[in-house]
């Protein structure tokens, strides 16, 4: 009953990333004040822009133990609104992407950021001989896959592009945003309010994949 009573509104955040934000912006005693914010929506997003809770999650030891849909999200909120991409939603739907690639599973080439598919043509062939939800969906895997590795991976296709004569981060970029831009298009989305995100994200590409890239430089390691 707790964790229903604590967590955010739609169940995307932890008791624990309440403890969390109760630690930056609750002074003793006025936690249950702050448990009411945290089920609204629109209170909810503004206490997760306040700068406070972003530095906060980059340098306190408590980071360890919020969600990690809480800790991208504040993330690449904050990386979003410093390049003045304002839509929340793009910050929670591109939060979601890389949480669910935390710790996927080797066998999955879809879901595996470096592990799985990393050239457009493996896509392009995929999609292009599937119909149906199966091609909307695939559209989704490839925009979400290499969003991924051209915002937070940069230097791995440059570094192909020069050795091997691969396409450039330019090249991926422009992918990228036409696969998001055809699944935007797709009958077969979810919902109006989906298809809208995703033309949105395609529109934002260009920025939002620099985005990512100073994100990447500035806060997350990613290893060798």
């Amino acid at each position: 009953m707790l964790r229903q009573r604590t967590s955010s509104n739609n169940g995307r955040f932890t008791t624990a990333d309440l403890d969390f934000i109760s630690s930056v912006l609750a002074p003793e005693g006025q936690r249950p004040y702050l448990e009411k914010l945290w089920t609204d929506p629109n209170a909810l997003r503004e206490m997760l822009d306040l700068k406070e809770v972003f530095q906060n999650l980059v340098n306190s030891p408590q980071t360890l133990r919020v969600s990690p849909r809480f800790y991208f999200y504040v993330l690449v909120r904050h990386a979003f609104l410093r390049a003045k991409l304002t839509h929340a939603g793009l910050a929670d739907y591109v939060a979601g992407v890389m949480t669910r690639r935390v710790s996927p599973s080797p066998d999955d080439p879809l879901n595996n950021i470096v592990g799985g598919y990393t050239h457009a043509s493996e896509f392009i062939s995929l999609i292009n001989r599937s119909r149906g939800k199966m091609r909307f969906h695939l559209q989704m895997a490839a925009g979400n896959q290499f969003l991924l590795i051209s915002g937070l991976y940069p230097d791995f296709i440059k570094h192909r592009s020069e050795v091997l004569g691969a396409p450039d981060l330019e090249f991926y970029e422009s992918f990228t945003q036409k696969v998001f831009r055809d699944a935007a298009n797709d009958s077969h989305a979810a919902s109006p309010v989906l298809q809208k995100l995703l033309g949105d994200l395609s529109d934002a590409l260009p920025i939002a994949r620099n985005a990512l890239n100073h994100m990447a430089d500035e806060f997350v390691f990613l290893g060798d």
